[in-house]
């Protein structure tokens, strides 16, 4: 799926660019879109795994928690431990990530929070010290089904990671780049490249 868009700065926006989702995401994203309905975004309800078979290995489950460490890991499919490396089933992404990937890892959540739409990233840690892959990412947000007169807080993810190229990149090229214009130039974007999808 090609998904035109463009890409924001805040409230004004910066330039307009095409983004090639791979097959799996486009497809979790579709089906995304058909649990959330007319609504902003799906309950967590409508979240069943047995749907979402075709993706399981390959999918997360975050919730969203109030307090210190806020990403914890509730399901971590097989795929994903092997593609990053590392287990993090029933643990905090905080208490698990190096302080120089926290920022590159917790992201595109931190923007589906923000604007309550699912991003799409081209970059995830690995959890060995200093190394790190570009995997496709794709980040669905899901809300606690509160009444629909209260507002809909978002408290976890489905998060797919697909498979990762052969490139990789030392802690200190991407913390240059993160700290270089937010993303915004082509080299970052390649690099740590974070978009919002539109609904």
């Amino acid at each position: 799926m090609v998904i035109r868009m463009q890409q924001t700065e805040g409230t004004r926006v910066d330039t307009e660019e095409t983004i090639a989702l791979p097959a799996e995401a486009s497809a979790a994203l579709a089906f995304w879109k058909s649990l959330r309905g007319s609504r902003a975004l799906p309950c967590r309800s409508a979240f069943r795994p047995f749907e979402w078979r075709a993706w399981m290995s390959d999918i997360s489950i975050i919730e969203l928690h109030e307090g210190d460490n806020r990403y914890f890991v509730s399901l971590h499919g097989g795929g994903t431990q092997e593609k990053i490396g590392v287990n993090l089933h029933k643990r905090y992404m905080e208490d698990n990530l190096d302080r120089h990937a926290r920022s590159l890892a917790l992201d595109p959540y931190r923007e589906a929070e923000r604007t309550g739409l699912p991003t799409f990233s081209t970059l995830t840690p690995m959890l060995y010290p200093g190394v790190f892959h570009a995997f496709p990412r794709l980040v669905l947000p899901f809300t606690d089904g509160t009444s629909s007169e209260g507002p809909q807080r978002i408290d976890r993810f489905v998060t797919w990671i697909g498979n990762a190229p052969k490139k990789r990149y030392g802690v200190e090229e991407l913390c240059h780049a993160q700290r270089m214009d937010r993303h915004r130039a082509t080299e970052i974007r390649e690099r740590v490249g974070l978009t919002v999808l539109p609904a």
